[in-house]
């Protein structure tokens, strides 16, 4: 037989001669009690984001209709929502620093400041059209919703002790430094990416035939023999790896990929390459070995 209502269940989940199972069983946790301040306060901010917003709707027609005698009414009207959204930014940064007095201080004094301004204008634009009293009254909205958002900052700031305060300063900035640090070890590999993006297009837009002349027309080394060794037997010095490919494959140009790949295939036969030896297999001045040298390296470790 079904019941009219639905009690609350939780699952549970056990291992019965090794097989899992879940199954459901009554909640007997007893529940919160209701909580009537959290409603409270939820009920007091809820009022005021209304207020606010009724408020910034209210000076943007006034401030927009004093403003469209010398702007179109786009402009008008989009620059007048400039005079309370400008107060309400500022109860956003007051809320973030609820519980640092003394940094919270700077957005407070200027949120006055602004909505002072903001109703001066609503005011002004009544006085425009012969309605004083209707101004004031529109003012006076701007008013009341910075009021009961002072009132429901008082109810949720702490004023901590100097040295919690501190404390609590110190942990935000050595937070603030490790996400700077990251970002900008963020930033600075974006950077070194787009380098080598852009030295590898311009190694590409080269004439293809430079780097062939440069690996093919090289100076063979001088062989070099032992004083008591006839001359008949002195071996001569092998050529470089990057001379021999380039003699198998001179029915296409020399590519900086070629090069690259001569050198991942290099290190990884485990060979010790430095910028020097890169130069001298590729035939490239040594700014430019470094580069291929750095690319073939990142290519190694990608893999590994």
């Amino acid at each position: 037989m079904r019941t009219p209502f639905r009690h609350p269940t939780r699952t549970i989940t056990e291992n019965v001669h090794g097989v899992d199972v879940s199954y459901d069983i009554p909640d007997t946790a007893p529940r919160l009690p209701f909580n009537l301040d959290a409603a409270l306060r939820r009920a007091l901010f809820t009022f005021a984001v209304a207020m606010t917003a009724g408020a910034i709707v209210w000076g943007t027609v006034a401030i927009g209709g004093m403003l469209q005698l010398l702007a179109p009414p786009w402009a008008a009207y989009l620059v007048a929502g400039v005079f309370d959204a400008g107060w309400a930014a500022c109860l956003i940064a007051e809320w973030l620093l609820r519980y640092d007095h003394t940094r919270a201080a700077l957005p407070q004094k200027a949120g006055l400041a602004m909505l002072a301004v903001s109703m001066a204008a609503i005011v002004l634009d009544g006085h425009r059209n012969d309605a004083v009293l209707v101004g004031i009254v529109g003012a006076l909205v701007s008013a009341a919703a910075k009021g009961v958002w002072a009132i429901g900052m008082h109810t949720i700031r702490i004023k901590l002790d100097p040295k919690y305060e501190a404390y609590l300063r110190t942990l935000q900035q050595q937070t603030g430094t490790e996400q700077a640090l990251a970002l900008s070890e963020w930033d600075r590999q974006l950077t070194q990416n787009r380098t080598v993006k852009l030295r590898l297009a311009l190694e590409a837009r080269r004439p293809a035939e430079t780097a062939v002349n440069q690996l093919v027309d090289r100076p063979q080394s001088a062989p070099v023999h032992a004083a008591d060794q006839p001359v008949n037997q002195v071996e001569a010095t092998p050529e470089p790896v990057a001379v021999q490919a380039v003699a198998r494959a001179v029915d296409r140009p020399v590519q900086p990929e070629d090069q690259v790949d001569l050198l991942v295939s290099l290190l990884r036969k485990g060979e010790h390459i430095t910028k020097a030896r890169a130069a001298e297999l590729l035939g490239v001045p040594e700014s430019t070995a470094y580069r291929r040298l750095t690319k073939a390296t990142s290519v190694v470790n990608q893999y590994n």
